[in-house]
């Protein structure tokens, strides 16, 4: 299929853009319905929260691939390319699948009045509708935002999970950890399971008394299973996870300490929906989720890329900088931050400076994006540590070749501060991309 027709077709989506994001499902519920109600076509587990969602959905396809179901995943946003949004067994759609399904939704939706999706609505119904397509079992759906009015809820999942819930999108969800907590569970659905990671007093107490409203079995890290890490290196993390059963020695890909909890409340839906666990021990050693304390190299450098976007996802940044990384395998840490001009860019800073020997202040080419001169203010307003040197770059890609001549002997790299920074760092770096600027709406 040329390039140019699937070009047209992502045009077209990102053209959808103009509506902007609008909370609600009566868009959503009309597209679904005229395409024939997709999303009943298999199981689903929906996935909710603030961080570690994306790494949650990953380690439950891959627990679901495990026993052998074709298994759909729809996450979001997308770091490099469009199609990474949608997959079914790890293999993302195909550039021409993407042009068939935009063709047909766009002819069914067409000329319907009031019927105007935004660019999240339309490509939900488009994931939905490819699962069906495709003959998948089961089908692990993110939220893009919230859980409440989010597109994806029009969903009657198997299952709900819902993250460790913290405050970012605070214009759309509210602005206490209670009112965010509401939104999340709002994917709660009547006598449904529903598995949380460890969370506040605050957002436990609104997780419950829904739950309890909904007549839906919770099941809370800490209080109905429970999991002990018993090392971290810099390939990743080993743990023991106690249940309704006992496993022990379990090894994921990550470093972060809390994928552990996340982890292990993807062991605990496997244990609620099928009463099976044997297939634990290789699907959670086998996950690979990019950009996520992903360490790579890159001419002959070590690079580090995490997506942290909000305070409590950069502090645990920064703890597992300090407690892994400079512990165990490198001397100096040379960071570059870039970050969206709507997110609390002084809690990040505050997080990571700590951590860095050298900090570049850049910005990825999105229009939310901070400016690197907003950034260096408040980095030197801050006075977290005078010893970080301060630098500027006008471009990711050009922060990494500061980065580069910065480098030395025991130097590590980190690429942080959004997914879309650690996305564009990629482009950089090599990887293929195709209107990337989709990556920016949910």
């Amino acid at each position: 299929m040329p390039d140019d027709r699937y070009e047209s077709a992502v045009s077209y989506l990102y053209g959808l853009q103009k509506f902007g994001i609008k909370l609600g499902l009566s868009n959503i519920t009309h597209i679904t319905n005229l395409l024939g109600a997709p999303q009943t076509a298999y199981k689903t587990i929906h996935v909710a929260g603030t961080n570690g969602k994306g790494s949650t959905c990953a380690m439950l396809q891959e627990i679901l691939m495990a026993k052998g179901y074709k298994t759909g995943l729809f996450t979001s946003p997308h770091m490099v390319r469009f199609t990474e949004r949608i997959k079914i067994n790890g293999t993302e759609i195909l550039p021409e699948d993407v042009v068939t399904l935009t063709e047909e939704i766009n002819h069914t939706i067409n000329g319907i009045d009031g019927l105007s999706p935004t660019f999240f609505e339309f490509v939900t119904a488009m994931a939905f509708l490819y699962f069906k397509r495709q003959n998948v079992d089961w089908a692990v759906i993110e939220t893009g935002m919230g859980g409440r009015f989010d597109a994806t809820n029009i969903l009657m999942p198997e299952a709900a999970v819902i993250t460790n819930i913290n405050m970012d999108h605070m214009e759309f969800l509210g602005s206490t950890i209670e009112e965010i907590a509401v939104e999340k569970a709002g994917i709660i659905k009547n006598g449904t399971p529903v598995i949380t990671t460890s969370q506040s007093p605050e957002a436990l107490a609104i997780l419950r008394q829904r739950a309890a409203e909904l007549d839906a079995h919770l099941s809370a890290f800490g209080a109905d299973f429970s999991a002990t890490t018993i090392r971290t290196d810099i390939t990743g993390t080993a743990f023991n996870y106690s249940g309704d059963s006992e496993l022990e020695n379990l090894k994921i890909p990550f470093t972060v300490a809390h994928q552990v909890e996340n982890a292990a409340c993807a062991v605990r839906t496997a244990e609620l929906l099928f009463n099976d666990i044997t297939v634990i021990r290789p699907a959670l050693s086998g996950i690979k989720w990019p950009g996520r304390c992903e360490l790579i190299k890159h001419a002959g450098m070590d690079v580090l890329l995490d997506g942290a976007h909000n305070p409590a996802a950069a502090t645990a940044l920064s703890q597992t900088l300090h407690g892994v990384y400079l512990k165990q395998s490198f001397s100096n840490i040379i960071m570059i931050i870039g970050t969206m001009a709507d997110k609390d860019n002084a809690g990040m800073l505050r997080a990571l400076i700590p951590a860095a020997d050298t900090l570049i202040l850049s910005a990825p080419s999105y229009e939310r994006a901070q400016r690197p001169e907003n950034l260096l203010f408040m980095a030197e307003k801050l006075q977290v540590n005078p010893s970080t040197a301060l630098h500027t770059a006008p471009s990711i890609g050009e922060a990494i070749k500061m980065a580069a001549l910065l480098y030395r002997t025991g130097s590590l790299i980190v690429i942080t501060g959004s997914f879309y920074t650690v996305g564009e760092a990629k482009e950089a770096m090599g990887e293929r991309v195709l209107l990337k600027e989709l990556a920016e709406f949910r």
